[in-house]
C-alpha cells in the first residue's frame, strides 16, 4: 500500500515544480537534445492510431509528441500542476483532442488504474520511475497496462552516471558515490523527496517474464546532467558535436551503462 504523507509531500514537490519544470529542464538546450535523442529511438515503435500512455507526463511533452505523430495519448502523472501544464500545451497546440490527462500514484498502482483497456505502447521518460517504492508491483500492473505485442519504453536513472562521479569525486564531495547505495534524498522545489537508482537487472526483475528486452541505451552519456547544462551554454558548439557522438554510440557497453539516464525498451510477451 502507498505510504498517503510520502504521496502527498511528492505530489506538493512537483505541483511546486511545475511551473519552472520546462525552463530549468524540457525547454533548454541539452532537455531537448536528450529528448530528442530518446524520440530517436522510440520513434520506430511509434505508429499512428496507436493507443500510447505516457507514465509520470510531467508537463506532457512525451504524450504531445505522441499525438503528434498520431497516438491517441494518455498523459498520466501524481501532481495536479503538472497535468494543468499538459492540458494547457495540447490545447495551445490543437491537440486537446488526441491527449487526455489521468492523476495516477505510481505507487499505488493497484489503486489508482484508471484505464478500460491496455495501450499499445507506454512510456516513462526522465527517471519517473526513480520514485518507485515497490518496482515489482508496478511491474505487475505494467503487465496489465501494456497489449501483448505492446512496447514499453523506459528512461530512469541507474546506479552509475560518469559525470555525475567525475564532477563529484573532483571536488570530494561524497555524491559521487550516491547512487552506488541505490537511494537517495533530491531537492523538487523546497521539498526533500526519496529517489531510488535501479540497475538495468532490477527492472528487468521487477517487470519479470511478461516484458522482453530489445534494446537498452545511455541518455546524457556525453551530454551532462542538468545541474551542470550551464556548461552547455558556455560551449555549445562543443557539447552540440558531442549529441551527435552521443546519438551514434549510446548504445555501446560501457556507454549505455555511464549515462545519467537509461533507456530501455521492452516488447510485452504473448500470454496464452
Amino acid at each position: 500500500m502507498a505510504d498517503a504523507t510520502g504521496t502527498r509531500v511528492r505530489a506538493a514537490a512537483f505541483d511546486e515544480a511545475a511551473g519552472s519544470y520546462d525552463s530549468d529542464f524540457a525547454a533548454t538546450r541539452t532537455g531537448l537534445w536528450l529528448r530528442q535523442s530518446v524520440w530517436s529511438r522510440l520513434a520506430p515503435f511509434v505508429k499512428p492510431g496507436m493507443q500510447a500512455l505516457d507514465l509520470g507526463c510531467g508537463t506532457g511533452d512525451d504524450a504531445l509528441w505522441l499525438a503528434r505523430n498520431g497516438c491517441h495519448a494518455t498523459a498520466a502523472d501524481g501532481s495536479p500542476a503538472m497535468l494543468q501544464q499538459v492540458a494547457a500545451k495540447a490545447s495551445g497546440l490543437h491537440l486537446e483532442r488526441h491527449v487526455r490527462t489521468v492523476r495516477l500514484d505510481l505507487n499505488a498502482p493497484f489503486a489508482t488504474a484508471p484505464f478500460a483497456q491496455p495501450f499499445d505502447f507506454v512510456v516513462s521518460n526522465f527517471g519517473a520511475i526513480n520514485c518507485v517504492d515497490d518496482p515489482p508491483l508496478l511491474g505487475r500492473k505494467l503487465a496489465a497496462w501494456v497489449k501483448p505485442g505492446g512496447t514499453l519504453a523506459l528512461v530512469f536513472m541507474g546506479r552509475f552516471c560518469a559525470w555525475e562521479t567525475a564532477y563529484y569525486a573532483a571536488r570530494l564531495d561524497r555524491r559521487a558515490m550516491r547512487r552506488w547505495w541505490g537511494r537517495a534524498r533530491a531537492s523538487v522545489g523546497r521539498e526533500s523527496v526519496d529517489v531510488h537508482y535501479w540497475s538495468k537487472s532490477e527492472v528487468l526483475r521487477a517487470l519479470g517474464p511478461s516484458f522482453h528486452l530489445v534494446t537498452a541505451h545511455g541518455v546524457g552519456t556525453l551530454l551532462p546532467p542538468s545541474y551542470l547544462f550551464h556548461w552547455v551554454e558556455r560551449r555549445p558548439r562543443l557539447f552540440r558535436t558531442l549529441a551527435r557522438w552521443e546519438s551514434h554510440t549510446s548504445h555501446i557497453w560501457p556507454l549505455s551503462r555511464a549515462g545519467d539516464h537509461m533507456l530501455i525498451i521492452l516488447k510485452r510477451l504473448a500470454t496464452w
